[in-house]
């Protein structure tokens, strides 16, 4: 959902079978600085069993072990979180890379319950198709 906020908020909420479980946080762009500290450093994510078949089939090629927190049974498998709630920080990355696709800063909050670049982008084509 996309509603009028003068400003830019993103409120993200991610429910993921344990160990990730649901997450929520809010996000208010209050400049550079706030995207540097609170989104930038939030790493994507997959789970060992998705990483092991997507590279059985030669995708996955960028992923690695620095770049990517990987999620097994009991955890995180290949070091500490950035964040204890890194995850839903990364949705929002993502919610804000695939809303620059409309090619102009966007004045309102969006509220996210776990979608996708699918999802995200599809809000974007009918805000797209909204404005012509």
């Amino acid at each position: 959902m996309v509603e009028p906020y003068d400003g830019f908020v993103i409120d993200y909420t991610l429910d993921y079978p344990p160990p990730v479980g649901q997450q929520r946080y809010v996000f208010e762009y209050a400049g550079p600085e706030s995207f540097r500290d609170e989104i930038a450093p939030a790493r994507t994510f997959g789970f060992v069993h998705e990483f092991t078949q997507l590279a059985s089939v030669g995708l996955a090629a960028g992923g690695r072990l620095d770049n990517c927190v990987l999620i097994g049974e009991d955890g995180v498998v290949n070091g500490d979180l950035r964040f204890p709630d890194e995850f839903v920080r990364h949705k929002i990355l993502d919610v804000m890379g695939d809303f620059a696709l409309l090619g102009r800063p966007l004045r309102g909050r969006i509220v996210a319950r776990a979608t996708g670049h699918r999802h995200n982008v599809g809000m974007v084509r009918k805000l797209l198709a909204e404005a012509a």
